[in-house]
């Protein structure tokens, strides 16, 4: 995908979750043995809500860890979700009940936010960072709409830090994944797409250094299951 356009990678990602959204939850959840959930009820904890906050979730997707959030910000809190795939976001409205009135979900570029500058206390973006060709521009709007003294949290899958790790996880994700998928979803482009993304996306330090460049403060790494998911914390301010 080197040699291909900023706008046509945009096009290609978006075309791969538009032909997943129906099927993806329930493949997370089962080529994450589960742990999907757990990462994101992590991320949830090390935010340490009051109650109160208004939450932008980037790359919200099907909305699973929106609703995570709405749950604990009931209080007159408000946690909007954006996305850049209508068809993840018609997976999400599903599942909005009368208990869930302090969300939304509009479709939105994570490279160019429709929000004003200082409108959130908090930023969160879960699994969707690596799919960001921009990763900067992305950082840079996040850092814009947040308050200051918001935080900004980022859960990635990332490449495993064990080294004994590292061929059970290239063969799973690479051999595996792919022919289960293309097995339920009759095509493995997309879970050939997904490992691939994740070798591409940027080690911790490197992009501990673009938080930083970015204008974030205060960035904390908490890396999970071996290194193949992680969870970074930053600071406006």
């Amino acid at each position: 995908m080197q040699n291909i356009s900023q706008e046509n990678r945009d096009i290609f990602i978006k075309s791969i979750f538009a032909s997943i959204a129906p099927n993806i939850d329930f493949l997370s959840t089962f080529f994450s043995f589960g742990l999907d959930q757990g990462w994101r009820e992590r991320l949830v904890s090390l935010m340490g809500l009051s109650g109160t906050e208004t939450v932008l979730d980037v790359c919200s997707g099907t909305g699973k860890l929106a609703f995570l959030i709405a749950e604990k910000v009931e209080r007159g809190g408000m946690v909007h979700g954006v996305d850049f795939s209508n068809e993840m976001l018609d997976e999400a409205r599903k599942k909005i009940t009368p208990r869930f009135s302090n969300i939304r979900f509009d479709v939105c570029d994570a490279k160019k936010l429709i929000f004003p500058d200082s409108s959130f206390d908090a930023v969160t973006v879960s699994f969707g960072m690596r799919n960001v060709i921009d990763t900067a521009a992305a950082l840079r709007e996040a850092y814009r709409v947040l308050r200051p003294g918001g935080r900004f949290f980022c859960l990635e899958l990332t490449s495993p830090e064990e080294s004994w790790v590292r061929p059970l996880y290239t063969l799973y994700c690479f051999r595996i994944m792919p022919f289960i998928a293309k097995k339920v979803l009759k095509t493995d482009v997309p879970y050939n797409y997904l490992p691939r993304s994740i070798k591409a996306f940027p080690s911790s330090d490197a992009f501990k250094g673009i938080l930083e460049e970015c204008g974030f403060s205060r960035v904390a790494v908490h890396s999970m299951s071996f290194g193949i998911a992680t969870i970074y914390e930053a600071l406006k301010g």
